[in-house]
């Protein structure tokens, strides 16, 4: 897919997928220079929920392996 991206994250501490994307938006700058580039790297904030019970975990797998379909 050339214009988002699904991740499925398991974070071991409370901010771990806040501070994740965090650390990814500080990238930008290594990634803008490297490819001659401006800008963000995301066009949007990213959104999360949380997937607790085990039938929406696989709900949620097949979703993000169909998605390019």
């Amino acid at each position: 897919m050339t214009n988002h991206v699904h991740l499925l994250c398991t974070a071991k501490t409370t901010n771990g997928i806040s501070n994740m994307m965090q650390a990814l938006g500080g990238y930008v700058r290594y990634f803008n220079n490297i490819y001659h580039r401006s800008g963000t790297l995301w066009e949007r904030r990213f959104k999360s929920c949380i997937v607790e019970e085990e039938e929406y975990l696989l709900q949620v797998y097949r979703y993000i392996e169909l998605n390019p379909v």
